[in-house]
């Protein structure tokens, strides 16, 4: 059992959204170290932040509410220092402020967002800046000696900062505008997959449309194009030997007939004769089947009753030969339907003649003609089990190996049924044998 296909538009569309991942990873990765001396202490923003929403404004007086978090950072740093102070002047500090930004903290309340970076101790001089807006109103806080931020640090926040904001963003645009695009490129595709479902073996010289898809699928298009031509060159060149064959055969059969006919009376030139009509018969079938793919008849109306009547009359001899009985039922108004006499003729005499092969050389051979365009060949004979009667169709096919029959009959009936636009199959006979019951399409 074959695996299922992946998904063009889903592989096009996670593997172009990992690929713009490792992009933007790659470029934070390299703005990170460029932008950034790794020998440089950097405190966090996130701290000073942390810092600025646990302040709490009560009748002018600014008071600290450290979680679990914000105390473990200020004890695992005893030398960090802070100032708060908002725009209506109350302050709040903590530690003990560095001696060169003492004026500035006179100052925090005009200050904005800003940061120093240091390279060597006393690391307290590394300092950050930031303007808050907090539930008592907007805070100014600069925070010093803080625990420094590595170059890991920086670029993981860089990360998720760019990749909230760019990369979530891009992700999902390239999941929907994928799918889309693809599918404004791909609408050749489905063009030409009606036109490979059109093509049918006997109308030959069918194309596919190679300007339709896009051009990284039009070797493929010309590929099966070129494998139609050569399917066809061999199916024409299957025909022309067939017809050859047949053509070929029918002088040394009819010279053999004539011969045959020369010998005296006898149980041998009888089974003589049986088995050249036989290889005559496969002869015009072969002939039948290769003018069925070559001509075009256009129909006219015909009476069914009568062409059933006169092809039963016409065999009704090599019938009776064979040791059984022939009987027809037919309406006695005309049966009307559009045709062509000489293969419809050929189908009925196949059907009459797959009975005289198949229903055991004795019993009743029963042609019927019914209302409806339909007409039916029955016999007494063993029958065809039903899990077989749409094998019998298939050339060559026979139900039991020794059988004396070609294999073609059916198929060829079948050919001139559906060139018709009509229907077969394949019922049990009344007597237990088998019944073949056409319908044909009625004159209009």
């Amino acid at each position: 059992m074959g695996r299922h296909a992946k998904s063009l538009t889903v592989q096009l569309g996670v593997r172009l959204s990992v690929l713009q991942i490792v992009i933007l990873l790659v470029t934070i990765a390299a703005l990170t170290w460029s932008l950034l001396d790794t020998r440089a202490a950097y405190i966090d923003e996130g701290l000073a932040r942390d810092i600025a929403h646990a302040v709490t404004v009560d009748h002018g007086a600014m008071q600290l509410h450290t979680d679990d978090d914000l105390r473990a950072v200020l004890d695992a740093a005893p030398r960090m220092w802070f100032v708060i102070a908002d725009e209506q002047g109350h302050r709040l500090s903590h530690g003990t402020v560095p001696q060169g930004y003492r004026s500035l903290v006179d100052s925090l309340a005009s200050l904005q967002s800003s940061e120093v970076h240091t390279t060597s101790a006393p690391y307290e001089l590394a300092m950050r800046v930031i303007v808050e807006n907090t539930a008592y109103g907007r805070l100014h806080v600069i925070v010093g000696g803080a625990p420094l931020l590595g170059l890991a640090r920086v670029f993981v926040k860089f990360s998720v900062y760019i990749g909230t904001r760019i990369g979530l963003p891009l992700v999902l645009v390239t999941l929907v505008a994928v799918p889309w695009l693809i599918h404004r490129s791909m609408a050749g595709v489905g063009k030409v997959a009606d036109q490979a479902q059109r093509i049918n073996i006997d109308e030959r010289g069918a194309q596919l449309e190679d300007g339709a898809v896009p051009r990284e699928l039009q070797p493929l298009v010309r590929a099966f194009n070129l494998a139609l031509e050569r399917l066809g060159e061999g199916y024409d060149a299957r025909d022309r030997f067939l017809a050859d064959a047949a053509h070929e055969l029918r002088a040394p059969i009819a010279i053999l007939e004539a011969r045959l006919h020369t010998l005296p009376p006898g149980e041998a030139r009888t089974r003589l004769l049986t088995d050249l009509a036989r290889l005559a018969n496969i002869a015009e079938q072969l002939l039948d089947l290769q003018r069925l793919g070559k001509q075009v008849t256009e129909f006219e109306p015909l009476d069914l009753v009568t062409l059933v009547r006169e092809v039963s009359a016409d065999v009704a001899p090599l019938v009776l030969d064979a040791g059984y009985e022939l009987a027809m039922d037919a309406p006695e108004h005309a049966v009307v339907v559009m045709g062509d006499r000489l293969s419809l003729s050929r189908a009925v005499t196949n059907l009459i003649q797959n009975a005289i092969a198949h229903a055991g050389g004795k019993g009743l051979i029963h042609v019927a003609v019914t209302e409806g365009a339909t007409f039916e060949i029955s016999d007494e004979g063993p029958g065809i089990p039903e899990a077989e009667r749409a094998k019998v169709f298939t050339p060559f096919y026979r139900l039991r190996p020794s059988s004396v029959g070609t294999g073609l009959g059916l198929h060829l009936v079948q050919e001139i049924v559906a060139r018709h636009g009509g229907s077969i199959g394949v019922l049990d006979a009344p007597g237990g044998g088998a019944r073949f019951s056409v319908r044909l399409p009625g004159s209009s």
